[in-house]
C-alpha cells in the first residue's frame, strides 16, 4: 500500500500497484477490464472475460 503522487496536496490518495508475469498466468492481460469488489476488509479483483 502506498500513496499516489498528488502534486503536494494534503490528502494523498492510497494506491496499490500489482505487476508481474504471474498475472497473465491467472488470466489477466494488459489493458483488460477488471471488476473489483470489496467486503469486510477484503478486495477481490476479477478479470472480465468475454465468452
Amino acid at each position: 500500500m502506498g500513496y499516489a503522487p498528488n502534486g503536494g496536496k494534503t490528502q494523498p490518495s492510497p494506491q496499490i500497484k500489482i505487476s508481474g508475469k504471474w498475472l497473465e498466468a491467472l488470466g489477466f492481460t494488459s489493458g483488460q477490464p477488471v471488476t473489483v469488489t470489496t467486503e469486510r476488509g477484503r478486495m477481490v479483483i476479477e478479470a472480465d472475460i468475454t465468452l
